[in-house]
């Protein structure tokens, strides 16, 4: 902070005074008074152009003198405060960019400085793009409840301005990770409102709303209004990116396969896999699970084996960083679950609860832990059902509310079995968050 501080205008003058070894009068000559420069000097009064070139002429005179050079000039002298705070920010934001490739805490660290600063001094379009950065940054980490946090404060302080093109830049970011915390409802009224309010927006924002807000559609289990969605931006994508497009496709037949049109879905994903090509193994593999379930809907245990086996050898080869990884171990473990096969539910389950915990996705956290509850209950495996408890506590510490269904699942395990000590230490720490 010391490098950037911040001085008014009379501070300017008392330090030039005091660098140069100069009285008041020595400034003042014969042209300004003393008192005009004493008021300057307590911020007072203002320094015009005029009176600042008069000082600075007086000032090389005294230094010509003495063979001094003066490093100061007039601009220096009439940069005011708010003048400075722009420049230092413009220097956080520099510095904020550097830092953003670093996960040693060096961003963070100068994001708490900066914020600081923006406390002080209330520049609202370079706090947006601070706090875009910000957001940018947890989003990168997959720290999605603070990268909400910080487009949440953007978009309030553009709220008076909702045409600007920051805002759509903002409410899209927001589109996504509002799906990726499971808020659903929020996720639809931002793209409700960015639809609504941006009459000129691209094509491409246009399909991008559409599409997230049919995801959240699908995922309220209103897979009409999704199908619509996702019909209307299917042949907009198909002329933007052949990759789009197939997205679009594997939505639509998700959809289709939920409104039990089976045949029609089928016939779509195997178009679908016939078109993307054979490294596209985030996408083969999420057609591969869903065709795995209309096959166990419809009791076709061969094509239940052989797309199990795709799924299997596809997996092999999902990178880490795959932002639906922890549903996609999910979804192979719903299967297990399904085809009775409890080893194989129980080892995609904890590999899913893993990574949701790394990419803080509490909501799938708290899926996730419902079904191992089932799964150990079938397996009458009292310890791992505390090992979910355990997890279950962290869980609503990390995210300051409770999972009511996931305490309720303990709750009625514990009262079937009469293990009043369990039921009590879950009463215990409920408490705290009620």
């Amino acid at each position: 902070m010391d490098t950037y501080e911040i001085m008014s205008i009379g501070d300017k003058l008392k330090n030039l005074r005091k660098k140069y070894n100069l009285s008041q009068d020595d400034l003042a000559g014969n042209q300004i008074t003393r008192n005009l420069i004493s008021q300057i000097e307590h911020n007072k009064a203002n320094l015009t152009k005029s009176s600042a070139k008069i000082m600075l002429t007086n000032l090389k005179k005294i230094c010509d003198k003495k063979n001094t050079e003066v490093e100061e000039n007039i601009d220096y002298l009439l940069e005011d405060e708010r003048s400075q705070a722009n420049k230092v920010l413009d220097r956080y934001i520099r510095e904020l960019k550097d830092l953003t490739v670093y996960r040693d805490g060096a961003f963070l660290s100068k994001l708490s400085e900066i914020e600081e600063f923006l406390a002080k001094w209330d520049i609202k379009d370079k706090k947006i793009t601070i706090f875009e950065m910000a957001g940018d940054y947890y989003s990168n980490i997959r720290d999605f409840y603070n990268s909400s946090m910080y487009y949440e404060k953007a978009k309030a302080i553009m709220d008076g301005d909702i045409h600007n093109e920051d805002m759509l830049s903002v409410l899209r970011k927001l589109s996504m990770i509002y799906y990726y915390m499971g808020k659903y409802e929020e996720d639809i009224k931002c793209c409700d409102f960015a639809i609504n309010h941006f009459d000129n927006m691209s094509e491409e924002y246009y399909c991008i709303f559409v599409y997230n807000r049919s995801l959240c559609y699908m995922n309220l289990k209103q897979h009409d209004i999704a199908l619509e969605g996702f019909k209307k931006i299917k042949p907009i994508t198909k002329q933007m990116s052949i990759d789009k497009y197939y997205d679009v496709c594997t939505q639509i037949a998700a959809c289709l396969a939920e409104l039990k049109r089976y045949d029609e879905s089928l016939q779509l994903y195997y178009k679908i896999l016939n078109y993307v090509g054979e490294k596209k193994y985030e996408k083969h593999i999420m057609v591969f699970i869903n065709v795995v379930e209309i096959y166990m809907l419809l009791g076709n245990d061969e094509k239940i084996k052989e797309n199990l086996n795709l799924i299997f050898e596809t997996k092999k080869h999902l990178n880490e960083n795959f932002v639906y990884l922890p549903e996609t171990y999910f979804q192979i473990g719903k299967i297990g679950k399904n085809l009775k096969d409890l080893k194989l539910a129980e080892e995609y389950y904890e590999q899913a609860l893993t990574y949701a915990k790394k990419n803080m996705r509490y909501y799938l956290e708290a899926d996730i832990l419902c079904e191992l509850i089932d799964l150990y209950i079938e397996q009458n495996n009292k310890e791992k059902i505390l090992d979910v408890m355990n997890e279950f506590f962290i869980l609503t510490g990390k995210e300051g509310k409770i999972s009511t269904k996931v305490m309720y699942k303990l709750i009625d395990f514990y009262l079937s079995i009469k293990d009043i000590n369990s039921l009590r230490d879950i009463l215990s720490f409920s408490k705290k968050f009620i």
